[in-house]
């Protein structure tokens, strides 16, 4: 008896569980049935709070997180300032770094830069997963780990084609206004100045109406876009009558030079003028001295010109001389040979790697103008010394560059023709 009343009761426990779950079926089919459109009630922040709260139990859960960012350069950031920031792991950070060395040997980022990061978490440790940013406008770098625990770095340049340009134009106010008028670059500019600042003087000797020619390579895109700019191919001025043509040559020990149309280079022991854009304001001799007030020999030339204008080493050779000098300010004094030497006095600051000892080329740019040591503004003070005495710079009778003949001579005339039909072509296409 007591058997068959155990067995009842367990009949009854099953039957009463499957009712149940009947009635439970039943239950919510019937509500699924008369709200079959879906729930709008719950407040949109509790939504995204249960949203929020499942992404970080995940993650917390895995123990890992992806981030992605744009980092914008500020004064003083460097690539390796950045990463210590995000939190990346030193030691992920050095193999960076090493991997970089391999592939370029300084990286110069600019404020305002963009840095494109993609980090990640794993196992309490911020890891680098991808790191993009432009080295200049030409070449993009990418830094992306790989499955090695390691990571790989591209360098992607883009594919750039050689077109030669040819600006011509009129000079009204200076060479530097009239030239960016006809869209030539900066940089062009300077460099065009300076191929002739061992025969033109550009602060006094240019005049109103004087003629300019500048054929020279530009580097575009596949949009057009001018990427970089090449050499200077040709060079003309027509200065108060007087035309000067010079064409680029390199010669039989691979030395680049412009050379006039007879084959002779232009270049000279040194230039005329060190600096562009600025007024000749004392010249060499006695004068009443600004800061003074009596009398005193002026042994220098002294050029006028806003803080900060470059100022360009007027021959190659050895720095004697790049710190602070009394009177002089911020100096400079260049030895170019056993008898002439140059200096360049009241600078603001100094160009870069210009110091004691180093090697600098003609048309280098050695430091900027400024006001420092005795001085009543902004100007430059330029000396030239000859076996260690000052000699007034502008009445000095330079030795002439070299004169191609024979062979050279005969390779030089093919350059000169082949970049004279270049000439003629790129005015013809100008005209029509």
């Amino acid at each position: 008896m007591k058997n068959k009343k155990k067995i009842n009761i367990k009949k009854i426990i099953i039957f009463g569980i499957i009712i149940f779950i009947i009635i439970l079926f039943f239950y919510f089919n019937i509500k699924s049935n008369n709200f079959a459109k879906p729930i709008t009630s719950a407040p949109e922040e509790f939504k995204n709070e249960i949203k929020n709260f499942s992404t970080f139990f995940i993650n917390k859960n895995n123990n890992t997180f992806n981030n992605k960012k744009i980092i914008t350069v500020k004064s003083g950031d460097s690539l390796q300032r950045i990463l210590v920031k995000e939190g990346i792991d030193q030691k992920e950070i050095n193999k960076i770094n090493s991997l970089l060395k391999e592939k370029i040997k300084i990286i110069n980022l600019q404020i305002g830069q963009k840095i494109n990061l993609l980090i990640k978490k794993e196992n309490n440790k911020i890891l680098l997963s991808r790191l993009s940013f432009s080295l200049n406008e030409i070449t993009n770098i990418y830094i992306f780990a790989n499955s090695e625990e390691n990571y790989n770095v591209k360098i992607i340049d883009k594919i750039l084609e050689k077109k030669n340009f040819l600006a011509k134009g009129v000079i009204k106010n200076s060479l530097y206004n009239s030239a960016q008028q006809q869209g030539v670059d900066p940089e062009i500019i300077i460099e065009f100045a300076r191929i002739f600042g061992f025969e033109i003087d550009f602060q006094r000797d240019i005049r109103e109406n004087d003629e300019f020619q500048i054929l020279y390579e530009r580097f575009e895109d596949d949009d057009g876009e001018v990427q970089k700019n090449g050499e200077i191919i040709f060079a003309y001025l027509n200065n108060n009558g007087r035309e000067i043509s010079l064409y680029r040559y390199k010669d039989e020990k691979n030395n680049i030079g412009y050379y006039s149309q007879d084959g002779k280079s232009i270049e000279k022991a040194l230039m005329k003028t060190p600096i562009n854009g600025a007024r000749l304001s004392s010249s060499f001799g006695l004068r009443k001295h600004p800061i003074l007030g009596y009398n005193k020999l002026h042994q220098g030339t002294d050029f006028a010109a806003p803080k900060g204008t470059p100022i360009m080493a007027s021959g190659s050779g050895t720095i004697e001389m790049a710190s602070w000098n009394g009177a002089y300010g911020k100096y400079v004094r260049i030895r170019h040979n056993s008898t002439y030497k140059t200096a360049y006095a009241h600078l603001s600051r100094f160009g870069k790697n210009i110091r004691r000892g180093a090697k600098v080329q003609q048309g280098q740019i050695i430091g900027y103008v400024g006001s420092t040591g005795r001085s009543t503004g902004p100007h430059l003070h330029y000396e030239v010394l000859v076996q260690n005495k000052r000699v007034n710079s502008q009445r000095l009778k330079l030795p002439s560059g070299k004169n191609l003949v024979g062979k050279e001579k005969q390779i030089f005339e093919n350059t000169k023709e082949q970049i004279e039909e270049l000439r003629t072509k790129l005015l013809k296409e100008k005209i029509n």
